[in-house]
């Protein structure tokens, strides 16, 4: 779950009201609690301590820990995540950067799900691995991301603070260690209130947490840790209500990080966690030592407590229905205690409690999941009480769009579904949707959010909401839902995603990037032509499709007028830019005006099964790649592995390129093509590939040339790739600037079909490479050298060897990020490396 804003306590004429929540944002359904999962949340109800766990990326938060906080102790969990994971890889598509970081937090929120912990970000960048954390402090920029610290804690307002890392660097990582050192820095100064003085503007207020612990790192250890003062913790217990351990659990939660290969064992027996102090009151036996965990710390506190207690002596999980007046009475009580964000999230808690115990089910499911500005929509309402406790609808309204069902009272019958349609106009100037981190350029390494408010939030709010107001047990319930809308898989079932506000017109170019060839033999060569396809979202458009460029490139046409029509086939229009665009490319931005509104965005929508149906709009470009290269291969084979656009550089650089699968490498007639790539970590991803690598090895003896990009050294490959020794180690060159020494300048790959020099280094981005070979025969000819500021020379980054009649390569080097970039010298020498000799 995510951030709430502090709001004052109300209860007037006892109208229970959910908060907005931006946790209504996911599209499915509630998880169902049963019987004995609300028992188990009735007693979370009765424990008021708070808990944040912070590290640096998806996947580094321990989530044992977090499924025996959130359901063992039973406290208010956090985990604070100071990036979204978008510089890594994706093992399961080829979405990257943006797209990665969209897919990652909704991984988050799946492992959360599972957990029941929260999730909350800042707005630092994953910009790839740093050897250290003041590298990582002054790319994110080290006040802001503190801010955002602060800014948690101060909302949350924790008893505790847990860092998986510590600060001496022994995390390997410099994010790991810079989320360290910001979670201590940000312990003291969330209690300063010189420190950030505009949050306090904004209605948060100084916390200071008890305590701040380090996790010891277990990572597979055997044996119990004996350091002296160090509280320990067995995260390995049993739980009856949850029929499983927290380390089963965690197993579960841990799986979601699917883009990372990161499916977790469900570990079963003790599992010792050890705890070392930092900062604060020293624990002696308990992390929770001196902490008051019961309703007592707050005003009004016991009243609300004896109501729960009451209701959880007469729970019957056969007739749950019955407790319901008792937990309304509990809920009123909160609502009458002054505003503690504790006490509102308990709230939260408590109506998804009424909520089971009456079997409720509600929703709000649109008839198309993308809607544009100033269409209507109509919303199919449903509202049903399973147990038959009586519940009757007394209005639905929609908001925003003002639409809203007012015909009087209806009484629910038992387990009968009661629904409406109602019709929702959206405003003709309702925002494009978008993730509120991405809806603006970001700033070096930290996104820009305009709205301090959404700073820690996961992700945006849902773009229209449906508002129950029910009457029950006397007393008047309003509940939220998002609009969303439902289909039927015909291999997963039932699956939902949320309604979203999109453009009139789905638009994008035909490819994401042109070459623009400038040596002087392509002057004159008539252009490049691009090409803009079409169709309507949601309804019949007009408007005016015009492509924008920067200086120095024109476009032809100026812009042409289109009707559309939905469901017509799609629309392209090709336009043609001349000119010759510098450094790494001029973008081209496609636009269409309509009703007097520009749009300008290109609809993505991102479909992984493990997660809800994500909609992103970014600008609708194309980058015009303005460099001298030539590339003499035409037939290319590439075997593709994580995602890398290796093959769309390929094609435009005049090869043709083919697709193989594993059953192309075993049977297909391999010599007919000049060269064969093996993209970013293929042999991970494609583990039958492993056992091919004789036959691609024949291939290169008899003549062929092979090309292997960087691969890891998990799953025993670490020396099983090239035709002689060689071994795939950590060894990376992390700063993108860090000099690029020619080590054989007139070697056929810096020689030939295009010239290398220093220049073709310049404008790299985010790293020269990374998992270096080291060591390696000397069979292999090394021919590139750079290392990061104070470290030695790293020359495993590019190795080439004869083998028989052919040539095999190795590389490091991060073209993965280069070649997308549009980096001129990038293309040059990947031109180089497939090209052949003869």
């Amino acid at each position: 779950m995510p951030l709430r804003r502090i709001r004052p306590a109300a209860f007037a004429a006892l109208s229970l009201a959910l908060a907005a929540s931006l946790s209504h944002a996911d599209p499915r359904p509630p998880v169902v609690l049963d019987g004995a999962h609300i028992r188990l949340e009735l007693e979370k109800l009765r424990v008021t301590g708070t808990a944040l766990y912070v590290a640096a990326h998806p996947d580094d938060e321990n989530t044992s820990m977090l499924v025996w906080l959130a359901n063992g102790r039973k406290v208010r969990t956090g985990y604070l995540a100071m990036t979204r994971g978008d510089g890594g890889q994706n093992l399961i598509g080829s979405d990257v950067g943006d797209k990665l970081g969209v897919i990652r937090t909704q991984e988050l929120l799946g492992a959360r799900r599972v957990d029941d912990a929260e999730q909350y970000f800042t707005r630092a960048i994953d910009f790839g691995f740093s050897k250290g954390p003041d590298e990582t402090m002054a790319i994110w920029g080290r006040d802001s991301i503190l801010a955002d610290v602060v800014r948690v804690i101060r909302t949350l307002r924790p008893d505790i603070i847990v860092t998986r890392f510590p600060t001496d660097g022994s995390g390997g990582h410099g994010h790991h260690t810079a989320s360290a050192i910001l979670a201590e820095e940000a312990f003291v100064a969330a209690a300063d209130p010189a420190r950030f003085p505009d949050q306090l503007r904004q209605g948060l207020e100084p916390w200071q947490a008890r305590r701040l612990v380090w996790n010891v790192f277990r990572f597979g250890a055997a044996g119990a840790d004996t350091t002296p003062g160090r509280i320990h913790v067995d995260l390995g217990a049993y739980d009856p209500l949850l029929g499983r351990s927290y380390t089963e659990l965690a197993g579960e939660s841990r799986s979601m990080h699917k883009t990372q290969g990161f499916g977790a064992a469900e570990r079963r027996g003790v599992w010792d966690n050890a705890y070392e102090h930092r900062l604060g009151e020293k624990a002696r036996t308990d992390l929770f030592d001196g902490v008051d965990l019961t309703w007592k710390r707050f005003p009004g506190g016991p009243k609300v407590d004896a109501l729960l207690a009451r209701a959880l002596a007469a729970f019957d999980e056969k007739h749950p229905q019955a407790i319901v007046a008792t937990l309304i009475d509990a809920y009123a009580a909160m609502q009458a205690i002054p505003d503690a964000p504790l006490v509102r999230e308990r709230e939260h808690d408590l109506l998804r409690v009424i909520e089971a115990c009456e079997g409720l089910w509600l929703e709000a499911v649109a008839t198309r999941p993308l809607v544009s500005p100033g269409s209507t929509v109509k919303v199919i309402v449903t509202a049903l009480d399973r147990t038959g406790g009586g519940a009757s609808i007394e209005q639905v309204a929609v908001r925003p769009g003002g639409a809203g069902w007012t015909r009087g009272s209806v009484k629910l019958a038992p387990n009968t579904a009661w629904n409406d349609t109602v019709s929702v106009q959206i405003a003709a100037d309702a925002p494009i949707g978008q993730p509120y981190w991405l809806a603006e350029p970001a700033v070096g390494g930290l996104a820009t959010v305009k709205d301090p408010a959404l700073i820690g939030s996961p992700e945006s709010a849902p773009a229209t909401t449906a508002h129950f107001t029910l009457k029950l047990a006397g007393r008047t319930l309003t509940l939220e839902r998002p609009l969303v809308y439902r289909w039927v898989d015909p291999v997963f079932g039932e699956r939902y995603r949320a309604m979203e506000v999109a453009p009139p017109v789905r638009m994008k170019f035909d490819r994401g990037f042109r070459l623009v060839n400038t040596a002087p033999a392509a002057a004159g060569a008539g252009g490049t032509r691009v090409g803009v396809s079409l169709s309507a979202t949601d309804g019949p458009v007009t408007g005016t499709l015009r492509v924008l460029a920067t200086d120095g490139v024109r476009i032809a046409p100026e812009g042409v007028a289109l009707s559309l029509r939905p469901g017509a086939p799609d629309t392209t229009i090709g336009f043609t830019a001349t000119g010759a665009p510098t450094g790494t490319g001029a973008g081209l931005t496609a636009t269409f005006e309509s009703g007097g509104r520009r749009f300008d965005t290109h609809i993505t929508e991102l479909d992984y099964a493990h997660i809800p149906m994500q909609v992103m709009e970014p600008k609708a470009t194309v980058r015009l790649v303005g460099v001298d290269a030539t590339c003499t291969a035409r037939n290319v084979a590439y075997l593709m592995g994580s995602g890398d656009v290796g093959p769309d550089v390929l094609r435009e650089l005049g090869a043709d390129v083919t697709l193989l699968d594993d059953g192309d490498v075993e049977n297909a007639d391999l010599s007919r093509f000049d060269c064969i790539v093996v993209g970013v970590r293929a042999y991970n991803t494609r583990p039958r590939l492993r056992a091919l690598q004789p036959r691609l090895l024949d291939y290169v003896s008899r003549g062929g040339r092979l090309v292997v990009q960087y691969q890891t050294a998990e799953d025993g490959l670490k020396d099983r790739i090239g035709p002689y020794p060689m071994t795939i180690s950590r060894d990376r060159v992390t700063v993108e600037e860090a000099p690029m020494r020619l080590l054989k300048t007139d070697h056929p790959l810096l020689d030939r079909p295009n010239k290398i020099a220093d220049g073709d280094f310049t404008g790299w981005v985010q790293e020269r490479g990374l998992y270096y070979a080291n060591p390696w025969d000397p069979r292999y000819d090394t021919v590139l050298s750079a290392n990061d500021p104070g470290e030695p020379a790293r020359d495993g980054g590019l190795l080439y060897t004869h083998y028989g009649k052919g040539v095999f390569i190795y590389t490091g080097l991060a073209f993965f990020r280069q070649l997308p970039a549009g980096v001129p010298g990038a293309w040059r020498l990947f031109a180089n490396l497939v090209s052949p000799e003869r």
